[in-house]
């Protein structure tokens, strides 16, 4: 093909040249055909030019045919392939994590939170007066003072005041209002009082026969009076008394409250040897002449 281009175009050349060289004089003939000239070199070099373009567009297309075919084949291949991680079309909600459940009332959580409120409560106190006691009104829930809510407390030792109300503010600071509270009649009367280790004709409570006082503070006297000391102490209490009978009392309102009751207690002449087993214990006894003082502080 090109040749047959080159040769036509050669040809038509040749006869443009002899007319040229015969029609016009010999200098204007000689720039006509060197003008010829470089007219038929552009012309066959930019149809040359043009059909080899042509082909080689073609190629290209051919290329670009052949490679997209491949690339589809390969997305379909693809395709074909389970992914090792399975995607959800419609992916779970978060679940929120559930929230602690709150201690139960008779649990040893319960027990400890409350305790340390009541520590708080005692620091809180002792602050303005040193000498105060305290105890609950009521007992109270350790959810509602958690939410803020008001609890009521008996006090003594606090010049003229009587109870205050106790709160506690979201950022735990401790708020004490207190008050005075009085009741126009004296309920207590003293007909319920306990009658005293003596009767009426002079007759006395026969002493519990106690074989070995260390035996007898370490099944019974240890657990009531740890237990009893570590509520005391978180209510601001250093003393307690207790009497011949086993009563274990308390000043509160400037009253005897009866706390507690020991089993067996010993007799008077067991006395001194307790005393002895409650330093061992961190304790500090003192008789008198019908009860036995202990204190902690």
């Amino acid at each position: 093909m090109r040749k047959t281009i080159f040769t036509k175009s050669l040809k038509i050349l040749i006869v443009s040249l002899l007319l040229l060289a015969v029609f016009f004089r010999k200098e204007r003939s000689q720039k006509l055909m060197a003008l010829a000239f470089i007219l038929w070199a552009v012309v066959t070099v930019g149809i040359l030019l043009f059909r080899q373009s042509g082909k080689l567009f073609k190629k290209c297309r051919a290329l670009y045919s052949a490679l997209k075919q491949k690339i589809g084949q390969m997305m379909e291949a693809s395709e074909e392939i389970p992914s090792p991680f399975p995607v959800q079309e419609h992916p779970e909600e978060p679940v929120p994590p559930a929230k602690p459940a709150f201690p139960a009332p008779d649990s040893r959580e319960y027990e400890t939170m409350l305790l340390h409120i009541a520590l708080r409560i005692t620091e809180k106190l002792k602050s303005a007066y040193p000498q105060a006691v305290w105890q609950w009104k009521d007992t109270p829930s350790l959810q509602d003072i958690l939410k803020g809510g008001t609890i009521r407390i008996l006090v003594e030792n606090m010049d003229t005041y009587t109870h205050a109300d106790i709160s506690f503010d979201r950022f735990g600071r401790i708020h004490v209002e207190p008050m005075v509270i009085g009741s126009f009649a004296d309920k207590e009367n003293g007909t319920n009082a306990k009658p005293q280790p003596g009767g009426a004709d002079g007759e006395t409570t026969p002493e519990p026969s106690v074989v070995d006082v260390r035996v007898w503070y370490e099944l019974i006297g240890q657990k009531v009076l740890e237990e009893l000391i570590t509520d005391l102490n978180a209510n601001g209490h250093s003393m307690l008394t207790i009497k011949e009978n086993g009563d274990i009392v308390v000043s509160c309102q400037k009253k005897k409250v009866l706390k507690a009751t020991l089993d067996s207690f010993p007799g008077k002449a067991y006395w001194k040897e307790l005393v002895s087993l409650l330093e061992e214990n961190e304790l500090k006894g003192k008789i008198s002449d019908d009860s036995l003082q202990v204190s902690w502080i």
